[in-house]
């Protein structure tokens, strides 16, 4: 099994160094993807014989290939997004990290030094290495991404790891993921955010009071803006670390796909405000890389109707979930937790699509009714 982690160090050099090659990457990127766009080519192939040439008068070698690399999956990204009939037009940069691997930097954690391509040749400069940043010495460095940031030069670099796969543990436990419960696991765990609203309540107040000033309001919002990101940030670390701790070595995490909740979903003004600020992906991202290490897998379901189903007899109905934190079956009586019951139901239908022993008797007929409105019921475990 390989582990991947990634790692922000800082060069101890002025952005001046760095600038003109950054410049002339972006240039790249950007002929790049126009020539794709306007063309409607996305193949690699296709788009390095019509633009290498002319991208190779002021890139090196390498970092041409790259800078079309880059170009040739944005482009294929927006042909994406078009084919899903969403928004988008032609990729553009305005300052595109400039991607190195293998051929185009060297980097020595041991004496902290990195030997990079620029436009003028290669150069080295010293790295400055957090003391937790260390644990990568033994591990191999393969991509980068170097980009200018507040004034400092980041090289983001990617490091893998091979390590022996762990036994799987048969443990499954369901992630129902929401506002006002950051994270509820199937085993009766709660991860409550009531600090959280609080805070980012506190927040709002202070922007909408700013939102009315001049020149100094503007700075004070984007100080404001950082703030709340850090905090977010933080907070999605230690409750991705709580979860993963709180599952065994070789378990499966299972979360719903939340992909689309923002445009699908319909929901109050308040509601869009807070699910627009949350960032739910961050908090299964900090999951997924953290399971990997005590070799927990992570799996997904589709999150239809796992908050209308009643976890016990498995009739849906819109009627079953009586408030936000309420649900009680209309068909059976059975009362619980609406994220606690939604957890199970995550749980539950995933062992339902890959057939386990547990869920035998997932395909026989249903003993439930189906009233207006109700979905196909699954018998109770």
């Amino acid at each position: 099994m390989k582990l991947v982690r990634t790692a922000k160090l800082v060069l101890e050099a002025s952005p001046e160094v760095f600038l003109p090659t950054i410049a002339a990457y972006t240039k790249a990127f950007n002929f790049v993807c126009l020539t794709g766009w306007e063309g409607k080519d996305s193949n690699g192939v296709s788009l390095h014989h019509k633009t290498y040439k002319a991208v190779r008068e002021y890139l090196p070698s390498q970092l041409a290939i790259s800078a079309r690399m880059k170009a040739t999956e944005a482009i294929k990204s927006a042909k994406a997004r078009l084919s899903k009939n969403l928004k988008t037009s032609c990729p553009k940069s305005k300052s595109c990290p400039v991607r190195y691997d293998a051929n185009s930097y060297s980097l020595w954690l041991d004496r902290g030094e990195v030997s990079i391509k620029t436009v003028e040749g290669r150069i080295k400069v010293k790295v400055g290495m957090p003391e937790y940043f260390k644990r990568y010495a033994d591990w191999k460095w393969t991509t980068a991404d170097l980009f200018v940031k507040d004034g400092k030069v980041f090289l983001h670099v990617v490091f893998t790891k091979e390590i022996a796969d762990i036994p799987f543990s048969g443990e499954f436990v369901g992630i129902d993921r929401g506002i006002n419960n950051i994270a509820v696991t199937s085993a009766n765990k709660f991860y409550g955010g009531k600090r959280i609203k609080h805070i980012s309540g506190r927040y709002e107040r202070l922007r909408s009071e700013l939102q009315s000033k001049q020149h100094s309001g503007k700075r004070h919002l984007r100080k404001i803006k950082a703030k709340e990101r850090r905090f977010r940030r933080d907070v999605n670390h230690c409750v991705s670390k709580a979860l993963v701790d709180s599952v065994g070595v070789g378990g499966t995490i299972v979360f719903e796909k939340l992909t689309g909740i923002r445009q699908n979903v319909r929901m109050r003004k308040t509601q869009r405000r807070q699910v627009h600020k949350w960032n739910f992906f961050q908090l299964e991202q900090f999951t997924s890389y953290k399971a990997d290490a005590k070799g927990i897998r992570i799996e997904h379901v589709p999150a239809r109707y796992t908050s209308q189903k009643c976890s016990k007899c498995g009739y849906i109905s819109r009627s079953n979930r009586k408030c936000q934190s309420v649900f009680k079956c209309t068909q059976c009586g059975f009362s619980l937790h609406a994220d606690l019951n939604a957890s199970r139901n995550i749980v539950q239908n995933y062992l339902d699509a890959i057939g386990h022993p547990s869920r035998a008797d997932v395909n026989q007929p249903s003993r439930c009714s189906r009233p207006e409105r109700a979905g196909r019921a699954s018998p109770s475990l």
